[in-house]
């Protein structure tokens, strides 16, 4: 019989042979594979901002004044990671915290939004 591992090198070896079966006869290729690049980049812009305003709502509800004191997306996704829960986030982590914002200023203004927010 058929093994599910000679099954899946068996799927394998025809989608990679009809994957060259599709670009031999497509005339016009190197325009295509360039169309979809486009295309693919400008899909991914939009997924990531997608999801980085879904982090800023969501995070927002639990720590509101980050969101105007880091205005970067990617910034802003990394702070979050390291911050989790603003009640447990002490200033023991102020470095790691910096070395993230890239920004004493904004650090502080961290922390200090920390200790006011409700």
């Amino acid at each position: 019989g058929l093994t599910d591992q000679n099954q899946s090198k068996a799927q394998l070896g025809l989608g990679h042979a009809y994957s060259r079966a599709k670009v031999k006869f497509n005339v016009n290729r190197v325009d295509n594979m360039i169309i979809q690049s486009i295309t693919l980049l400008d899909q991914l812009d939009k997924d990531i901002n997608t999801f980085s305003m879904r982090i800023r709502e969501w995070y927002g509800y639990h720590f509101p004044e980050l969101i105007k004191i880091i205005t970067d997306n990617y910034t802003y996704a990394c702070a979050v990671h390291l911050i989790k829960n603003r009640k447990d986030f002490s200033i023991d982590r102020q470095e790691e915290l910096e070395a993230i914002t890239m920004d004493s200023g904004k650090t502080a203004a961290v922390f200090e939004a920390m200790k006011t927010t409700i």
